[in-house]
């Protein structure tokens, strides 16, 4: 029983004694926390600057001395740099916050700080990014030390491709030396830091060399085309060879950093707000007219994307052409054309469009009042449309100028020169429509013109009053004409406007046989250029006959059935040559 007994008073005074221990360990505590409170806690240091024992304006003021009157030297190569901690984003109070919770969380290394004087450091807090002053030193270095890399590039010369090689170059590495500034910074360590660099290689190796010249050998006959609504952006071999990566050790066929650089600057030049329709009518007439469109904003990843692989695609397939619809985010407008008439104008339902590049200036001229006179025409269901009665007498009494015309085998002065350029683009926007042409006729020279951005055949010249081109609103609604000319690209675009009854329009591809060579070229003295200089006006074109078959449906029916043939003479090349003083 006295065992008993003793073994339970030995087991009672162990408890009371680790009772007692804890007890003064928690009043130690305890007191630490009255003696502390607000003060940092003894050995608190944060990077090499002591602040145990401080309050937090006093830790403050000794951090912002210690910054203030201390830099690091950054070293290369025998230059010496000297970085102020003032141009680096230090964040004081997240430092001076996190060091105060020191001895203030649950944690046992925390309470050992009241028993045991050994410093607790706390590192100081960097921001991410870099200041304009930390900025402004590593352009400086970096001009000193950098010598950018050349990367290798694919020559076109006289048809004929070669890869020059790059040379490497030495850059800093940027990520490294951040690193090695914030690990010593959070230590408050002003040791001097010998800044890294890296090669930047580019020289290609003889296999990379072989690999993209074969690249560019199949790319350089191949084309592209990006496309959106109605514009048609076409890349040739030249163009694709750019996208092309040069960059040595990679498996990557294309740049697609090049590809999306192009693209940005494609979303720069096509991306537009939402446009509300509006439309007058008065007397007859329409006054005001202004189709809604979409707002459009171009995704460039996903436009980059398909163009990265379509080019890769060329490079390894038989394909000679590829065709990307450019990616874009739309936005509806408040009002669609249909909301603001009651005619059955709704949508657009023809295009044609023509360029008329080396065009002279009375040309260009006749060609913008030829295209005004008839824009917006508004034409009833059911009636015939006329060009001529549209465009009106043409003369100098009615403001056209004097430009050249085909009169008689001759390029001659006459008044209305160009008229021809606006029915050629009339005729295209009335087939894309799927109306009924009543009236046509082909020039009897081909012209350079209307050759642009299209096939031989597909034009109508006008002669009054032999000559007329003429076609019929079959539609059960009205149909608004409109014309879109630019005298600075020197292209036109004719719009019709209308309702849609279903009707599809096809036009084949001209067939073009029976070729013969261009005649002579000709030259005509002209006084009011100066002696000794000549100015080109017509361009040679061979002689040849031309057809393509234009069809109309609608719901199985055929509405149109027709084929426009075209005999083209010979024709020459035609110099004006001075003979003014």
């Amino acid at each position: 029983m006295k065992k008993v007994y003793r073994h339970h008073r030995a087991t009672k005074m162990v408890f009371y004694y680790l009772l007692g221990v804890l007890a003064g360990v928690l009043g130690m505590i305890s007191m630490a926390r009255i003696i502390w409170h607000s003060k940092f806690y003894p050995n608190v240091v944060i990077g090499s600057v002591t602040v145990g024992g401080m309050k937090r304006t006093e830790a403050r003021e000794e951090l912002e001395k210690f910054i203030a009157n201390n830099k690091i030297s950054l070293v290369y190569n025998g230059f010496r740099w000297e970085l102020p901690l003032t141009a680096l984003p230090i964040n004081m109070d997240e430092s001076l916050n996190g060091a105060y919770r020191v001895g203030r969380r649950l944690d046992l290394r925390d309470y050992a700080l009241v028993f045991v004087s050994r410093p607790t450091t706390y590192p100081l807090v960097i921001n991410e990014g870099a200041t304009d002053s930390y900025n402004k030193l590593y352009e400086e270095i970096a001009a000193l030390i950098e010598i950018p890399e050349v990367q290798a590039e694919v020559k076109i010369d006289k048809g004929k491709l070669s890869v020059t090689n790059g040379s490497d170059g030495i850059g800093i590495d940027s990520s490294k030396l951040e690193s090695m500034i914030k690990n010593q910074v959070e230590e408050l360590n002003t040791n001097e830091i010998t800044i890294p660099t890296k090669a930047l290689i580019a020289q290609l190796r003889e296999e990379e060399k072989d690999a993209i010249l074969k690249r560019a050998n199949v790319l350089q006959s191949k084309s592209l085309s990006l496309t959106l609504e109605d514009t048609r952006i076409k890349l040739e071999g030249k163009e694709l060879i750019s996208f092309l990566s040069t960059k040595p050790g990679s498996e990557l066929v294309v740049d697609f950093e090049k590809i999306a650089e192009y693209t940005e600057g494609l979303a720069t030049s096509m991306n537009r707000g939402s446009v509300d329709a509006k439309f007058s009518y008065s007397e007859g007439k329409v006054t005001e007219f202004a189709p809604s469109k979409d707002g459009i904003k171009v995704k460039v990843d996903e436009t980059s994307k398909l163009l990265e692989e379509s080019i890769k695609n060329l490079t390894e397939t038989e394909d000679k052409s590829k065709t990307v619809e450019i990616v874009v985010e739309r936005t509806a407008p408040l009002v669609t054309i249909d909301k603001v008439n009651e005619l059955g104008i709704e949508e657009r339902i023809g295009r044609g469009e023509s360029y008329y590049a080396h065009s002279i200036p009375n040309r260009i001229f006749n060609v913008g009042l030829a295209s005004e006179r008839i824009n917006s025409a508004l034409i009833g269901p059911g009636e015939e449309v006329s060009f001529n009665k549209l465009v009106g007498e043409v003369s100098a009494a009615t403001g056209y100028r004097s430009a050249y015309i085909i009169s008689q085998g001759r390029t001659v002065l006459g008044d209305g020169g160009g008229l021809c350029q606006v029915s050629t683009t009339l005729f295209r926007a009335a087939m894309n429509a799927g109306l009924p042409i009543l009236e046509r006729w082909g020039h009897s020279y081909r012209v350079s013109y209307y050759e642009l951005n299209s096939k031989p055949g597909i034009d109508a010249t006008v002669i009054a009053p032999a000559k007329k081109f003429r076609f019929n609103n079959e539609t059960q609604r009205h149909i608004l004409i409109q014309t879109i000319n630019d005298p600075k690209e020197l292209h036109l675009v004719i719009e019709i406007y209308g309702t849609s009854d279903g009707r599809v329009a096809t036009i084949s591809e001209p067939k073009v046989w029976g070729v013969t060579p261009p005649l002579p070229t000709v030259y005509q003295d002209d006084p009011s250029l100066l002696a000794g200089t000549t100015k080109q006006v017509d361009w040679s074109a061979p002689g040849a006959r031309a057809s393509f078959e234009y069809k109309v449906v609608r719901g199985g029916e055929t509405l149109q059935d027709q084929t426009f043939s075209t005999v083209y003479r010979p024709w020459a090349a035609v110099y004006l040559r001075g003979t003014g003083q």
